[in-house]
């Protein structure tokens, strides 16, 4: 992966940590390796979550050594990736409709091409955005009527919780079981407990919003700064359009900024229909690339 990103230049960073977690969720017919004599040279890895529902999307992960690309790897690599989706969702959803799913970044023409060819077609985007982490970043104060509660162990239920409430109407989420949330989410890699938090509905007791932030030891390394990466930012529907999710960035990327952080990155669904975008502006964050995901059906 390091070798394909040095030519790829997406800007992702993976360590050894990242990819033994995919594996460990994966059964040996999910995975596809592609070998010259001793020498991997590529991958694919067919990637799924609980709780699907209608519509199992299995993500297919992967890539071909630039060594070696042009040779016709990626399209047979692609292939069998496909065929370890329609096993797996056999294993686990035989009565949902099945979707295999591959994200392209706009600098890998070839996989978009690739795909294309294959007849997937282009259906959803996401963009990749960044703040850097300056004193001049706006301040947005908590509203009044809502305490800040930083993460602590006994809320983690609460929070897969609230979790799965906020991204139920998102394309492509699923609820997350514990097992999967503790790995997943909290332990891998670890969360930041203090730049992760939600806000308490003084009221009501209840929770109102959340966002959970995390470094990436192997970003970390590449880009020679610690970042801030914001996995997930959610509000519940009834507490909507108050500005709890940018007051709770606000206050966040601020105290990232004093822990060493230097940057924070987030990715966020073009189409989001809750505003994400707009919230992530507001807090900071510009965007600074785009994933297309290609869909195709295997019904």
């Amino acid at each position: 992966m390091a070798e394909a990103e040095a030519v790829d230049r997406v800007d992702e960073h993976s360590g050894v940590d990242d990819y033994a977690k995919l594996v460990d969720d994966a059964e040996q017919a999910d995975t596809v390796a592609v070998f010259d004599g001793d020498t991997l040279v590529g991958y694919g890895i067919a990637f799924g979550r609980p709780g699907a529902v209608e519509v199992d999307r299995i993500r297919l992960l992967g890539a071909v050594a630039p060594s070696h690309r042009r040779r016709g790897i990626g399209t047979e690599l692609l292939r069998r990736s496909r065929d370890a989706a329609r096993a797996k969702h056999a294993r686990l959803f035989p009565d949902l409709r099945l979707e295999a799913v591959v994200a392209a970044h706009d600098r890998n023409p070839d996989l978009a091409a690739i795909v294309g060819a294959a007849g997937y077609t282009a259906t959803r985007w996401f963009f990749d955005m960044r703040a850097t982490l300056t004193e001049d970043l706006p301040r947005v104060p908590v509203p009044t009527g809502f305490t800040l509660e930083r993460y602590r162990p006994e809320f983690s239920e609460a929070l897969r919780l609230l979790r799965n409430d906020t991204f139920a109407e998102h394309w492509g989420s699923t609820d997350v079981d514990t097992a999967f949330w503790e790995k997943h989410f909290v332990t891998s890699p670890p969360l930041e407990p203090t730049l992760s938090a939600h806000l308490r509905d003084d009221e009501t007791g209840d929770l109102a919003a959340f966002v959970l932030g995390l470094q990436h030891p192997a970003d970390t390394a590449a880009r020679g700064h610690k970042e801030l990466w914001v996995a997930d930012v959610g509000t519940r529907t009834a507490w909507r359009g108050r500005g709890l999710a940018t007051a709770l960035l606000s206050t966040l990327l601020h105290d990232a900024r004093t822990a060493g952080f230097a940057t924070s990155g987030l990715s966020v669904d073009a189409d989001n229909h809750t505003g994400a975008l707009g919230v992530y502006e507001r807090a900071g964050y510009k965007v600074v690339a785009r994933f297309t995901l290609h869909v195709l059906a295997l019904d």
